[in-house]
């Protein structure tokens, strides 16, 4: 058992070196500055298919938004309504079309809407373990609640759908 433990162990730390030093995924590491952890496995394994499928476009920036649309040339421009260019922060935390909206998320929130870290379950810190798991699950959801109801970003997951936190 204990040579299992090595093994798992080193998989684990060659991967991690692997993700901190590889320049893909730097949008997500910018917002979970702890993967790999095992608190996001968690977090996603807890939310049903398509709100796992939404706080992945959230935290990747692969989304449906005006920007990574003009990026896959998609569109001619990276505008959101307002005018500004349309990001998962501005939609999140700066778009005055959402101004009412957002008004409840704060709310909600609290000193979570600090930082696009916090309101996305990531850790800046670079903490690995638990400590506020509660309340990082309670925050991405109402982040998740909001991102619906603005209606700026689209699933193709069913609707639902649970997650079994293996990729189905």
């Amino acid at each position: 058992m204990r040579k299992k433990a090595l093994i798992q162990s080193k998989i684990s730390a060659q991967w991690a070196h692997e993700w901190k030093s590889t320049p893909k995924g730097s949008h997500l590491r910018k917002i979970d500055n702890a993967l790999p952890a095992i608190y996001t496995r968690k977090l996603y394994g807890s939310l049903p298919r398509n709100r796992a499928y939404l706080l992945t476009q959230l935290r990747t920036g692969h989304n449906w938004l005006s920007t990574y649309a003009k990026a896959h040339k998609f569109r001619d421009d990276d505008h959101c309504v307002c005018g500004a260019q349309e990001t998962v922060t501005h939609v999140l935390v700066d778009c005055p079309s959402l101004r009412e909206l957002r008004r409840e998320l704060r709310k909600e929130v609290g000193d979570a809407f600090s930082s696009i870290s916090n309101l996305l379950g990531g850790s800046a810190e670079g903490r690995k373990g638990k400590p506020d798991t509660v309340s990082r699950s309670r925050t991405v959801n109402a982040v998740l609640d909001f991102a619906e109801a603005s209606q700026r970003f689209r699933s193709r997951a069913p609707r639902g759908q649970p997650n079994n936190g293996n990729g189905n």
